[in-house]
């Protein structure tokens, strides 16, 4: 079988690969192969931050670049973090010479919404859809209008590389064949990782092995002990579990109530709920249902009763989900709670999101360093299309004339579905025990001690998905266990104090 070749591989189709791709068609790079297995959390997209000239709160690119520093807890890469304040304004731009529409005002002005995190709104969307479904639909039929091939029902199960150099990457399709796909330049936009470590508010099309994949090429992973819990889940009733409710709903007026109907995050933030960060408002309801002042399924309430009827069915995803179920938010408070939600950490990348392979980038959720210890809301969307466009722009730039290199690798992958079902519930319970919203040095030590001791049992190579899993949760385990202190979603309860100056990054 004749060798495939690309100039370029691009392995998901989430905003991160889409971006990424209409950035290289603009740039001219056409040869381009796009494998995916699936939409991964792109569809489900409900805002995207860009600070516009004619923002009315006077909003600033330094100003943004704060709001992340301080929702990272201060150990975000500061040359990633103002890389992104400073093109915004380009990611913007990007999306708008792609036919992306964002909500106005009756006058005409850009809708913003004021999101978690955020000193000031600047969060765009669409109040007909959620914006993702928009994105991904048209920048899809876009591509497909410029030839770019998509391949649906691939899955990228191994990098090809010499550890210092890319050279392609195995896929396997629906029907469980393999092919080896050669490039010198590949892109990981496969997203986070899932629901590897428990039940989360994640698609489960996202399998999160991708860790153990990067870490096997030779790639650096970066802040992997930091999973995102998204503060305002409905917990009931079951029809509607899982669903985010959006912190922008709390820049319209709404707030949270415990079983007192008191307003506890005035207590700790006298403004008020609207713009309070991620990890704030996840601590203060841990606080409530651990002082007994929770809801039955551990959560708090929202209340949106007071809210213009029609702003709430600007949020028509969630409006419809609710009233489905029988809750009307204008006439009952809502049962909320933290949930696990995405993932801070991922590959280790530069300015120009390439990782220490060369040639090999990650962008959007697959790379790391750029949230920190938690990130704004919205900014999952606005660092995918930033970190897809500059990495085509790098990629056009320092990769224009070169010249492909193939070097021919086995096709290694194997699979015993036995092996995944005696060693993956056991595995993931150790997981969901040690990377909860409490951790424990001593737990997380016997964790990895337990998992260290499973990997060295031989039958394992006998099943390649559950030997990446199996290392991805080690990569956390070991991070979360290096990370001797409290910071953002890691709470350390042998660690509970969060150091004023601490800022380092863990690299594994």
């Amino acid at each position: 079988m004749e060798n495939k070749k690309y100039k370029v591989i691009i392995v998901g189709i989430g905003l991160a690969a889409l971006s990424a791709a209409v950035r290289m068609i603009e740039l001219g790079i056409k040869d381009i192969g796009i494998y995916m297995k699936s939409y991964g959390g792109t569809p489900y997209i409900a805002a995207i931050n860009f600070v516009l000239p004619d923002n009315p709160y006077g909003d600033t690119n330094k100003q943004y670049f704060d709001d992340m520093i301080n929702a990272g807890y201060q150990i975000g890469n500061i040359n990633l973090v103002n890389e992104m304040a400073e093109n915004t304004m380009n990611g913007y731009n990007l999306l708008k010479r792609w036919d992306i529409e964002f909500a106005k005002n009756e006058d005409g002005t850009t809708k913003l919404r004021h999101l978690s995190g955020h000193i000031y709104p600047r969060s765009l969307c669409s109040t007909k859809d959620l914006i993702g479904v928009e994105i991904g639909k048209k920048l899809i039929n876009k591509l497909k209008e410029n030839k770019v091939d998509i391949y649906e029902g691939y899955e990228c199960v191994k990098v090809l590389s010499d550890s210092k150099k890319i050279y392609g990457i195995t896929v396997k399709n629906s029907e469980g064949n393999l092919e080896n796909l050669y490039s010198n330049i590949v892109v990981a936009a496969w997203g986070g990782i899932g629901n590897l470590v428990g039940v989360s508010t994640y698609p489960h099309d996202i399998k999160g092995n991708t860790l153990a994949i990067a870490k096997d090429a030779g790639a650096k992973l970066i802040d992997v002990e930091f999973i995102e819990y998204e503060p305002m889940v409905i917990l009931s009733p079951q029809g509607a579990l899982g669903e985010p409710c959006p912190t922008a709903m709390l820049g319209e007026g709404g707030y949270l109530i415990n079983s007192k109907n008191e307003r506890f995050i005035l207590k700790v933030r006298p403004q008020g709920e609207a713009g309070a960060s991620k990890t704030l408002l996840n601590k203060q309801i841990w606080n409530e249902v651990n002082a007994g002042n929770g809801s039955k399924n551990s959560g708090v309430w929202i209340d949106l009763r007071h809210i213009d009827r029609n702003i709430l069915k600007s949020y028509p995803w969630l409006f419809k989900r609710l009233m489905d179920n029988g809750i009307d938010p204008n006439r009952d408070i809502i049962e909320i709670g933290p949930m696990a939600h995405s993932f801070s950490g991922g590959i280790e990348v530069d300015e120009n999101y390439e990782s220490s392979i060369e040639g090999f980038f990650a962008i959007g959720e697959a790379c790391g360093g750029i949230h920190g210890a938690c990130r704004c809301a919205g900014n999952a969307a606005s660092q995918a299309v930033i970190s897809g466009l500059l990495c085509a722009q790098a990629i056009a730039k320092k990769y224009k004339d070169l010249q492909q290199t193939i070097k021919i690798f086995p096709m290694e992958y194997k699979s015993d579905k036995n092996i995944y079902e005696k060693y993956m519930p056991q595995i993931k319970e150790i997981a969901v025990k040690a990377l909860g919203i409490y951790r424990k040095g001593e737990i997380l030590e016997d964790a990895k001690k337990h998992i260290e001791n499973i990997l060295k049992n031989t039958d394992i190579q006998k099943d390649t998905e559950t030997l990446q899993k199996i290392e991805s949760i080690y990569y956390i385990v070991k991070a979360a266990l290096n990370r001797k202190e409290t910071r953002g979603t890691h709470i350390r309860l042998d660690y509970p104090e969060e150091s004023k100056d601490y800022k380092k990054e863990f690299t594994i």
